[in-house]
């Protein structure tokens, strides 16, 4: 099958809708990340790759539900714009603010962002540790989407300050072991949150195969003010570590 075939046939069976214009938009989006020239921000520049193993993937955050419900939405260390572009795209309504630390790969977001005329995204170029004590930026989004990034622990400490209470993060998964996510229960527990679910992520067998799935954190309680902690702390010393 042909790539468009493939990607059209994988949100179909999702049961994912595309608003009009949205398939061109993403595919423009794909052109974008695969000729930019000005630095390396994702590991491919094949076309066809970028849309089912990066445009494609990042649109699996729409199979939990209250990322298509969200009002304001958060992507942490977006890199390329994974998935917070492509969500932006589908989802025309919400707010989206893309952080990066990378001042690189927060030129071009901008630059994506201005040239596929995103009205709604914000590229935040700041690492995510300031940005959850920023007063203006903390406990102010519904819903975290996270891909490839870090530990459920790490990522539990970069998202759960940026969340209202009742807020999600989507943290974008391969395979998770045990301990993993054990570690990860406590720190979102340390931080005044929980493990809600995880989302299986079917894929056809005309995709290439790999374990993908969801983790969902909800926030049940406001954060303490001691996270996140300083920059580079959460990586370097999860919280929840047994």
């Amino acid at each position: 099958m042909k790539t468009l075939e493939v990607f059209r046939a994988q949100l179909a069976a999702w049961d994912v809708s595309l608003p009009a214009c949205a398939e061109e938009r993403l595919c423009e989006y794909a052109r974008l990340l695969s000729s930019y020239e000005r630095a390396n921000v994702i590991g491919t520049r094949d076309f066809d790759r970028v849309m089912l193993d990066h445009v494609l993937d990042s649109l699996s955050c729409l199979l939990f539900s209250r990322t298509v419900q969200a009002s304001d939405l958060a992507d942490v260390g977006s890199g390329g714009g994974l998935p917070g572009i492509p969500l932006a795209i589908v989802l025309p309504g919400a707010p989206f603010k893309l952080f990066e630390a990378t001042g690189k790969k927060a030129d071009f977001l901008q630059y994506a962002v201005e040239r596929l005329g995103l009205a709604g995204v914000r590229v935040v170029n700041a690492r995510v540790e300031d940005a959850g004590r920023d007063p203006e930026l903390r406990a102010s989004h519904d819903v975290c989407t996270v891909r490839a990034v870090a530990r459920l622990s790490v990522l539990a400490e970069y998202c759960l300050p940026l969340l209202t209470v009742g807020g999600h993060v989507v943290a974008m998964k391969g395979e998770v072991s045990d301990d993993e996510c054990a570690e990860g229960v406590r720190a979102a527990s340390a931080l005044g949150g929980r493990m809600l679910q995880t989302v299986e992520v079917p894929l056809l067998s005309s995709m290439e195969q790999k374990s993908r799935r969801l983790v969902v954190l909800e926030k049940t309680s406001t954060t303490s003010d001691l996270y996140p902690r300083r920059v580079g702390l959460p990586a370097k010393s999860p919280l929840g570590r047994g």
